[in-house]
């Protein structure tokens, strides 16, 4: 009878929801990725985050992430577009990806700019 409680939990383990990153660079290296970041920092601040693909590490940046994949193409094309270059792209992400470089805030220049949080709606009216 135990038995049967475990099989029905392990069948309604939740998985991690799909978040939707908007992606402007991929790299081999983690170094790469921030000097790409801090040279871009003047206009944009763009956090790096890590995955894997085909057994290698990649490090992303990216500059805004959403819970919709059409809410993320919907800011591509739109608000962002003026900023895009054609390595831009929506990287679909088992759950939130973990961020490794942070870039300074504007603000003070002592403090990190936060991780992204998915947004819910496009900022793209």
């Amino acid at each position: 009878m135990a038995m049967c409680a475990i099989d029905a939990q392990a069948k309604t383990k939740k998985q991690p929801r799909t978040i939707y990153y908007i992606v402007c660079g991929s790299y081999s290296s983690l170094e790469k990725a921030i000097k790409h970041s801090e040279q871009m920092s003047e206009v944009m601040f763009y956090p790096v985050y890590k995955t894997t693909v085909k057994g290698k590490t990649v490090y992303r940046l990216c500059c805004q992430c959403y819970y919709s994949k059409a809410h993320a193409e919907k800011d591509l094309e739109g608000l962002l577009s003026g900023f895009k270059g054609d390595d831009w792209w929506i990287w679909p992400s088992k759950g939130l990806a973990k961020c490794v470089y942070r870039p300074l805030s504007p603000k003070d220049g002592e403090e990190r700019i936060p991780e992204l949080r998915p947004l819910s709606k496009p900022l793209t009216e």
